[in-house]
């Protein structure tokens, strides 16, 4: 059966730009990405980020929260069923170092 694609709904727009940009004016260079909970309305979150690495994950999840409390309204923050913050290390920790130091590289690239 075919895959249909849905184009994200306006308010995952701003929280994922919100997102990179609040998190990229306290210096952390992040990635967003977002995907829907299948058979309902809800979304998933994942930013990922080498400047998480010095930060406990309730300091993360505070930070991201707060954002998305300032850009979404109530309605629009219930259909977050998550966020889930990680390092590219947490994500994946199978990667080597000189996969890590060029996945770093590769996040530096994209945002000069």
């Amino acid at each position: 059966m075919a895959k249909i694609n849905v184009p994200e709904p306006l308010f995952i727009e701003r929280l994922k730009k919100a997102l990179v940009d609040g998190l990229g004016t306290a210096g952390i260079d992040a990635e967003v990405e977002t995907e829907p909970v299948q058979l309902t309305k809800l979304y998933r979150v994942s930013v990922i980020a080498w400047g998480f690495k010095h930060m406990p994950p309730s300091e993360r999840q505070d930070f991201t929260w707060k954002i998305a409390g300032n850009t979404l309204d109530r309605e629009e923050q219930l259909r977050i069923s998550m966020i889930v913050t990680l390092t590219p290390d947490e994500l994946d920790t199978r990667w080597t170092d000189d996969e890590k130091v060029q996945n770093e590289i590769e996040c530096l690239e994209r945002v000069i």
